[in-house]
């Protein structure tokens, strides 16, 4: 849905393997081979799309991750407002980083907590089964096709220390290989980081 966001993540992700890692970047929709996948061991980042997608694609992605994790999303909200740009995506784990936003963001209620923008929080991480999920209500992706130096900074640290137990990294190697992502929604693109 975005290809700013797709082209950063294939960027940012290029020069490292990220085994067990399945990134949804700038996602309109959802894809059934999330929850799979994440209980499995694996990690994904969702960064949503859904404030760039139609109504049918949002309530889709709604009722994805409230049934596969909990997660309860809120409409898109215009941060870009009566005349000022507000301040950036705060995020706090695994370690703290700023953000530019990229105009609207997607607050997201359940799972911890990870980042905010003006109070409100937009991101998230989701513990299930061996693995997690990440979601972004603020695309980062464009952030990272410019080499943002807080946004490379803080995916690399994310990658270095994933939301997951030490059991669950060592066998989600293992079902990196065997997951591929399924029929997605005509809106939703996976970026498998060997990159499909």
């Amino acid at each position: 849905m975005l290809p700013e966001s797709r082209a950063g993540f294939r960027t940012a992700l290029a020069p490292r393997p990220t085994p067990g890692l399945l990134v949804f970047p700038g996602a309109a929709g959802w894809d059934d081979s999330i929850e799979p996948f994440v209980r499995s061991g694996g990690l994904v980042i969702f960064e949503s799309g859904a404030a760039f997608a139609d109504a049918r694609a949002l309530a889709e992605q709604r009722a994805g991750l409230r049934s596969a994790f909990g997660l309860t999303i809120e409409d898109p909200v215009p941060l870009w407002r009566d005349g000022r740009r507000p301040s950036y995506l705060d995020l706090a784990w695994p370690a703290p980083a700023r953000i530019r936003d990229f105009s609207y963001a997607v607050p997201v209620r359940g799972g911890e907590a990870i980042g905010t923008i003006d109070g409100a929080p937009v991101a998230a991480v989701q513990r299930s089964g061996l693995g997690a999920l990440l979601f972004l209500g603020s695309p980062i992706g464009p952030a990272l096709g410019h080499a943002d130096p807080d946004s490379r900074a803080w995916l690399a640290s994310v990658l270095d220390h994933p939301p997951t137990s030490a059991a669950s990294r060592r066998s989600a190697a293992g079902a990196a290989a065997a997951a591929t992502p399924a029929a997605h929604s005509a809106t939703t693109t996976a970026v498998n980081t060997s990159i499909v």
